[in-house]
């Protein structure tokens, strides 16, 4: 068999990400930006509230498992919301009466359910970048999925609705039929592997790069889970303990006392030095002190099991393959 060695050129990094607008009737990966997760959540939570929920309630024989899923935002979102009204009606209400509520400042409370929130998103980041940084894998690359509805009604013509995935969000079924297809788009099948293939110290391109890469790439993001699984949850009680800080509730309630405009106006700098005091009062306790240090260690430890393996053995590095010449035989 012969290959021309003129396919196999090299592309320019990154290259897969470039959306084909022939694409757009179909399954394809899309440019990631700085805000892309979050337009991303915007538009799960807005279908939740006027497409996902109105189906559901209606028995749509076009709901399926990713909306149920979606769904999960709303009481998510709700049930932080009530215990924030909870905690602030009963400390108003006991405040001074009980020393159980005289302890519990909701304003606290409430700067605690975000903090959760930012601490596990945090978590989850971190050892994402680091992935990425070490290998190449953007376990977060995102897919926008095309979906063949039935039709609801005689004439329906609106029989087409599009979902978010994440290329890698099953570690058994990843899309490597997307890849492949950015890939052929940009005149180079192998191109992601082929990118891999060099952070795992390859020297030269691979015959077939996907053989060996896509196997190292499970083995990464079945790693990466058990890891943000402990790490998420580590940061997010971090979170809660910065959020405990006499500073944060200052934070808070100096911020009822001021105007939209204003509030907006100084958050960030506020905001900024809220943080800056809360975690440098945290440190001085024992408590504080440990939950740095685990968090610290426990996304350190998850960066470095979940690449572990990664790299190629040295025995294996040199390509069997003549690039050399203008045509290979094997």
């Amino acid at each position: 068999m012969q290959i021309e060695n003129s396919k196999l050129n090299s592309i320019p990094k990154n290259s897969y990400l470039i959306v084909n607008k022939d694409f757009d009737n179909e399954d394809h990966i899309i440019k990631k930006r700085p805000t892309t997760g979050a337009r991303i959540v915007l538009d799960k939570f807005t279908n939740d509230i006027f497409s996902y929920v109105p189906k559901g309630m209606k028995g749509s024989k076009n709901s399926n498992f990713y909306e149920f899923l979606s769904l999960g935002l709303i009481p998510n979102l709700t049930g932080s919301l009530m215990l924030i009204l909870i905690s602030n009606a009963l400390n108003n209400k006991y405040g001074g009466q009980n020393t159980f509520f005289a302890g519990m400042n909701g304003k606290k409370m409430a700067a605690g359910v975000m903090l959760y929130a930012a601490g596990k998103w945090l978590g989850n980041k971190i050892i994402n970048k680091g992935i990425e940084a070490k290998t190449g894998i953007d376990i977060e690359m995102p897919y926008k999925k095309i979906v063949h509805e039935l039709p609801e009604y005689k004439g329906d013509k609106n029989t087409t609705s599009v979902e978010f995935h994440r290329v890698f969000e099953s570690t058994d079924f990843p899309r490597w039929d997307l890849i492949n297809k950015q890939g052929e788009h940009n005149n180079n099948r192998y191109e992601y592997y082929d990118k891999l293939a060099e952070k795992m110290g390859y020297e030269g391109k691979l015959n077939a790069p996907d053989q060996v890469v896509q196997p190292k790439i499970k083995e990464v993001l079945v790693k990466s889970s058990a890891a943000k699984a402990i790490s998420s949850y580590i940061w997010a009680a971090l979170g809660v303990a910065i959020a405990s800080q006499d500073s944060f509730g200052k934070f808070m309630r100096s911020a009822d006392k001021l105007s939209i405009k204003d509030t907006m106006k100084r958050l960030p700098k506020d905001l900024f030095n809220t943080m800056k005091e809360s975690v440098t009062s945290l440190s001085k306790t024992k408590m504080g002190k440990a939950l740095m240090v685990a968090a610290t260690l426990s996304s350190i430890f998850g960066i470095f099991n979940s690449t572990s393996g990664f790299k190629a053995e040295k025995e294996d590095k040199k390509s069997a393959v003549d690039y050399t010449k203008n045509y290979m035989e094997f």
